[in-house]
């Protein structure tokens, strides 16, 4: 899924009570190598998917921040190996996947950000979920986490860390768990009131799932691809430009250095429009 390019991704710092936030993201993303249960590579096809992301949000008091995200995936497969489905017959397929429900309270502001959050992950509707451009995992997700966030202006001007941990029960296949740890890390720094930079560290790591590839043989081969234990750290940059108080624009880059059992991130860019206030901004 599309990973927001704005300057606060790990939400740290939440709006002021009564706002009111809008967005839409766009990514694009290349995968062309496959990570082997080992960390090693292995050319199976290359694919490519564009995702769009729509997100709401609302914080009805200083406290509170509830959002809403639904992206919209196209992708599609072009190799040698394809999985024995139509998702992987060359075409680029799109459809709606995984509405996603957030709830964030603001715990502390100093002398760090605390901000724990909870969010409900459910499938729109049944999509496939067997091949390399299969759009999704289509399961129920609930994640629990932890946004936290320090500004470093005292030693480096206009500069900060946020970090987002997250912990996520994913909806067990055929009695086999496959639950995730997720990192984001970004450190900032405003250029000047309009302009920010970030460099992104984004980790995961699946507890349990399966290896893969496997073979057609095996019972779980129908389910291989939702339930891979896929582990990886993805390094990236982003710039915002803040247009106004309540308009911002992001883009971001970003590529996978390490992984297992999942498709290598070769590279994405992720352009991302925003209408409201989100987070942190130095004054």
């Amino acid at each position: 899924m599309a990973s927001w390019a704005t300057a606060s991704h790990a939400q740290a710092w939440l709006p002021d009570g009564g706002t009111t936030s809008f967005g839409a993201a766009y990514t694009n993303s290349f995968y062309k190598l496959h990570y082997l249960p080992n960390g090693h590579t292995v050319d199976a096809g290359h694919t490519r998917t564009y995702t769009y992301e729509f997100a709401a949000a609302y914080s009805p008091t200083d406290y509170w921040m509830f959002n809403a995200t639904l992206p919209v995936i196209r992708a599609a497969y072009h190799g040698s190996k394809p999985h024995p489905t139509t998702i992987d017959d060359g075409d680029y397929h799109t459809t709606i996947t995984d509405l996603r429900l957030e709830a964030h309270y603001q715990l502390l502001q100093e002398p760090m950000a605390l901000a724990p959050y909870v969010a409900f992950v459910h499938p729109t509707h049944d999509y496939a979920t067997l091949g390399h451009a299969a759009p999704g995992r289509d399961l129920n997700e609930v994640w629990g986490g932890l946004g936290m966030g320090k500004s470093l202006d005292q030693w480096i001007p206009r500069t900060y860390v946020q970090a987002r941990l997250t912990y996520a029960w994913v909806e067990k296949v055929a009695g086999v768990s496959h639950n995730r740890e997720n990192v984001d890390f970004d450190l900032g720094y405003y250029v000047n009131t309009k302009v920010a930079l970030q460099a992104i560290v984004q980790w995961q790591k699946t507890l349990g799932g399966v290896d893969v590839p496997m073979p057609p043989t095996n019972p779980l081969f129908p389910h291989h691809d939702q339930l891979a234990a896929d582990g990886h750290t993805n390094l990236g940059a982003a710039a915002s430009w803040f247009a106004s108080d309540r308009s911002t624009w992001s883009l971001a880059y970003s590529q996978s250095v390490q992984g297992t059992n999942a498709h290598k991130l070769a590279n994405q860019f992720t352009l991302a429009y925003t209408y409201g206030f989100f987070g942190f901004r130095p004054h």
